[in-house]
C-alpha cells in the first residue's frame, strides 16, 4: 500500500506545477469575464463563489490529468483493441507495476466523475458523465497515438470509464441521500451499487489469487492470438490420457530480503560506493553505475550478473576446474552431478536435472562468459534448491494441444507472421516457477512456422501452455 501511495504522490508531484499554471490563468480569465460582466451589466447577477472554486478545481485537475496521460508518458505508439488484455497481464505476473497500472487509470478519473454532478444538475442524468468520462479518455488515447507517445488501449477507456462512473455515483448516493428535494431511497440503492460491485469485483481478483493454492505462470496467455486459416500439422505422437506430475517450491525473497543479498553480493566484489536499487515486476535491479550490474528475481532467488569494464572482452574457451574456482568467488558451488558443456563465444554452461524421486534437490542451469583475461564477465544463475509439494492432475498433452489450437497462448512472434502453416514436431512437459515460488509443469510445444505468403520455413518456435488448470 505504501509503494501505490508513493508511485500516486510521484505522478502528482510533476503535474502540479502544470495545474497551479492552469489555475492562475483561469482565475485571470474569469476576473477579467467578471470584470467586463459587471461593468456591461446594470443589474448583475451573484456570481456564486463555490461554483467557482470548483470550476478552479476541475481547470487544475484536467491540466494534471493531461500532463499524467500526455505529456509523461514514456511508451512508443501502438494500438491495444484486446479488452481486459491489461487484467489477465495483472491476473498473469501478480505484480505491483500490473496492478497500479490498472488502478492508476481507474482512480485517475473517479474526481472528473465526482466534479461534474456537482458543477451542474445538467451532469446528473445517468447517461451523461458516463459519456463525457469516454469521451474525454478516448480524446487522450486519440492524442497519444497521432502523437506517437503512448498506447491507444481499450483497456484504458474501460478503466477511466469505471472511475467517471465509481466517482458519479459516489456523489449522486450523498445528493440523493442527504439534498432535501432530491432524495430518493431507490436511487440511492442503485448509485451504491456501482461503486460496491466495482470494488467487490477487484477485492475478489485478489482474494481468489491468495487463497488459490499455487501462483500464475508469468508467460500464459493473456488473450487469444487469432488462428483462423492456420492449417496445423502433428509430426509428433500427443497422449489423450491425463495425468499427474509433482509440483515444486523453491525459495523466494521479499523486498528485503532481496535488497540484503543484492547489496551484499555486490559488497563482496569490491564495490563501496553507493549503489542504485530499483524494482520492476518481480525483479530488482542493482547498479553502481560503473562496472557492476546485478538483476535478482523475487521469485526464485535466480540472478544475472554483469561485469562491464572499460576495454574490448575476448571471448574464451577453458576448463571446468577454472570455471568452478572463478564461482566460488561469488558463493556459488556447482553440484557434483551437473553437466557441462561449452556453447561457444565464451558462454559455459552447468545442467542439473532435478531428482523427481526425491522430495528436495537441485535443478536448473548456470550459464557465464569467460574472456581471455582469466576473468567471468557475464552470469546467469538459474539453479534452484526444489521441495516436493504434491502431485496434481494435470491436462492432457491432446487436450493443451486444444488450447494452441484456440490460440490461448502468449506468443507476438507468432501473431507477428501470421502464418497459414504450423508444425507441432514436439511436446515436451518442463517447468517454470510460478508468482508464488512453486514450480508447475507447463507444456512446451516445438512448432515450425512458415511464411504466410511462400511457405517457406523460417524458424522453430516454442509455444507455452500451464498444465494445470488455473486463472480468471
Amino acid at each position: 500500500m505504501n509503494d501505490f501511495v508513493n508511485l500516486i504522490i510521484g505522478k502528482l508531484q510533476g503535474a502540479m506545477s502544470l495545474a497551479v499554471i492552469a489555475v492562475i490563468v483561469c482565475s485571470i480569465s474569469l476576473g477579467v469575464i467578471f470584470v467586463f460582466y459587471r461593468a456591461g451589466c446594470k443589474k448583475p447577477r451573484n456570481v456564486p463563489f463555490n461554483k467557482i472554486v470548483l470550476i478552479l478545481i476541475l481547470v487544475g485537475y484536467l491540466a494534471a490529468l493531461f500532463y499524467i496521460t500526455v505529456l509523461r508518458t514514456d511508451m512508443s505508439g501502438g494500438v491495444n483493441f484486446h479488452l481486459f488484455r491489461a487484467w489477465r497481464e495483472g491476473w498473469n505476473n501478480f505484480s505491483f507495476k500490473n496492478w497500479s497500472n490498472i488502478l492508476l487509470n481507474i482512480l485517475m478519473f473517479v474526481p472528473l466523475g465526482m466534479m461534474l454532478p456537482l458543477l451542474s444538475k445538467l451532469f446528473r442524468k445517468w447517461y451523461v458523465v458516463p459519456g463525457i468520462g469516454f469521451l474525454t479518455s478516448l480524446a487522450i488515447e486519440v492524442i497519444q497515438l497521432l502523437a506517437n507517445n503512448g498506447l491507444f488501449d481499450v483497456d484504458d477507456l474501460f478503466a477511466n470509464t469505471t472511475g467517471v462512473v465509481f466517482g458519479y455515483c459516489l456523489v449522486m448516493l450523498i445528493v440523493s441521500i442527504c439534498i432535501k428535494g432530491e432524495r430518493n431511497r431507490f436511487r440511492a440503492v442503485a448509485y451504491a451499487s456501482v461503486p460496491l460491485l466495482i470494488t467487490l469485483a477487484i477485492s475478489g481478483i485478489f482474494l481468489t489469487y491468495h487463497i488459490q493454492d499455487y501462483g500464475n505462470i508469468r508467460n500464459a496467455a493473456a488473450y487469444r492470438v487469432s488462428t483462423n486459416g492456420v492449417e496445423w500439422n502433428l509430426n509428433c505422437a500427443l497422449s489423450g490420457d491425463a495425468k499427474k506430475a509433482p509440483i515444486y517450491k523453491v525459495e523466494t525473497f521479499d523486498k528485503e530480503s532481496c535488497d540484503e543479498f543484492g547489496i551484499a553480493f555486490l559488497r563482496r566484489l569490491g564495490v563501496t560506493g553507493d549503489i542504485d536499487i530499483s524494482y520492476y515486476d518481480w525483479e530488482t535491479y542493482f547498479m553502481d553505475h560503473r562496472e557492476h550490474t546485478l538483476i535478482v528475481s523475487r521469485l526464485d532467488q535466480s540472478y544475472e550478473y554483469r561485469y562491464d569494464p572499460t576495454g574490448e572482452r575476448s571471448p574464451a574457451q577453458t576448463a571446468r576446474s577454472t570455471i568452478e574456482s572463478l564461482l566460488s568467488k561469488y558463493t556459488v558451488k556447482i553440484p557434483e552431478n551437473a553437466s557441462f558443456r561449452y556453447e561457444g563465444e565464451g558462454w559455459h554452461c552447468f545442467e542439473v536435472l532435478p531428482d523427481t524421486d526425491s522430495h528436495e534437490s537441485v535443478g536448473g542451469t548456470l550459464r557465464c562468459r569467460y574472456s581471455s583475461e582469466g576473468i567471468l564477465y557475464c552470469i546467469q544463475n538459474r539453479l534452484a534448491s526444489y521441495a516436493y509439494c504434491a502431485d496434481e492432475t494435470i491436462l492432457s498433452e491432446e487436450d493443451a494441444f486444444k488450447q494452441v489450437k484456440k490460440g490461448r497462448f502468449s506468443s507476438s512472434y507468432f501473431e507477428a507472421m501470421s502464418p497459414r502453416k504450423v508444425t507441432v514436431v514436439a511436446c515436451d512437459l518442463t517447468y517454470e516457477v510460478d508468482t508464488k515460488g512453486y514450480v508447475q509443469p507447463v507444456y512446451a510445444f516445438s512448432v515450425e512456422v512458415d511464411e504466410a505468403e511462400n511457405d517457406i520455413q523460417i524458424n522453430t518456435i516454442q509455444i507455452m501452455i500451464p498444465a494445470l488448470k488455473m486463472g480468471i
